[in-house]
């Protein structure tokens, strides 16, 4: 194996090479409805505010513009950019339709800062992956939904809300092991197999019926960190079940992920990777380093053989968590000397 790091003036070049992530972050990118006839750009521009709140903190329910002092000014100077889209949704018949809408992406760095001087705990990038089952029974039979209008649905509210949603494939391996029955009651544990599959980290099941002409019910089953929840919904549009289902599961992540300002901890933390075989390895690692959400700046600290060394300066806390829902690298060991010892995930 070829080993790369030979001294300081190898590593000072390669450094060069590697630039941070200039991605947009679509965390903080929001929108709102807007009339064809009688378009209304402050109300548009309010509701895609409350949806990028809503995303950050999981509270779904809280007047969160108020409580950070966030009126129409303020929303004005958070806009970086803003257009026109037109996206697909459906309506409250269940139907494929077409709406029209605006579109605004707000300055991360001072919507942060509300956030943090209102001592608000917020979700950062790194979010756990959902494997969701669904049943449908429409009074004639029950199965594993595979409903165009409903997958629409799941995608918007995955849009809306920041959540990695993933709908299994529903092929034969998936079938043998998960049953609409498994769904319809809950059962979790069927999915264990399926999560590993997937590369997911939290299985999420819901029973959607048919209670009458107008009348539909959704039990919901989720499990985080070995711990099993449940809600029991009704309402007249499946549609509504699913935001609201959705929305209760996100409020459980955040009771789970969400980080306070003041919970920090070190703003230091030291870790080292290994093995790091080439080029290619050290730049997409430190890459990664950089795009997490809770870290401000990375220091490289030594390189000898295979091993690099470095130093994360935080601004938030949740990095074990962040490094423990995976990616592209994951804990090997906590070494005596407090470091954190991080392998490629294989």
């Amino acid at each position: 194996m070829t080993r790369f790091f030979c001294g300081a003036g190898a590593l000072f070049m390669l450094l060069l090479l590697v630039s941070p992530l200039a991605a947009a972050d679509d965390l903080y990118v929001g929108q709102g409805a807007l009339d064809r006839n009688a378009p209304n750009p402050d109300a548009a521009l309010l509701q895609a505010l409350d949806e990028v709140l809503i995303r950050l903190t999981g509270q779904v329910d809280a007047p969160l513009r108020s409580q950070l002092g966030l009126g129409l000014g303020q929303a004005r100077a958070l806009v970086q950019s803003q257009q026109r889209v037109q996206v697909p949704i459906v309506d409250e018949r269940g139907e494929l339709d077409q709406a029209l809408r605006l579109q605004f992406e707000f300055n991360a760095p001072a919507l942060d800062a509300y956030l943090a001087r209102a001592a608000m705990p917020r979700l950062g990038r790194e979010r756990p992956e959902l494997l969701l089952w669904i049943a449908r029974d429409d009074g004639r039979e029950i199965r594993l939904a595979t409903d165009p209008s409903l997958e629409r649905a799941l995608d918007e509210q995955g849009r809306r809300l920041g959540l990695a949603l993933l709908r299994p494939l529903g092929d034969a391996l998936d079938l043998s092991e998960v049953s609409a029955a498994d769904v319809r009651g809950g059962f979790l544990e069927a999915s264990d197999e399926a999560l590993v599959r997937y590369q997911a980290d939290v299985p999420v099941m819901l029973d959607l019926r048919r209670l009458g002409d107008d009348l539909w019910s959704a039990r919901w089953f989720w499990r985080i960190d070995g711990l099993d929840r449940s809600v029991n919904l009704r309402s007249d549009s499946p549609t509504d079940l699913l935001t609201d289902g959705l929305e209760t599961v996100l409020s459980g992540l955040a009771q789970r992920y969400a980080v306070r300002p003041d919970a920090l901890g070190p703003r230091q933390r030291s870790i080292v990777i290994r093995p790091v075989d080439d080029e290619v390895q050290y730049a997409e690692a430190l890459g990664y380093l950089q795009g997490l959400s809770m870290v401000e700046s990375v220091r490289v600290v030594a390189a000898r053989g295979r091993s690099v060394d470095f130093e994360l300066s935080l601004k938030s806390g949740g990095l074990d968590d962040a490094l423990a829902l995976g990616g592209l690298l994951e804990v090997e060991a906590r070494l005596p000397d407090g470091r954190l010892a991080l392998t490629f995930v294989r």
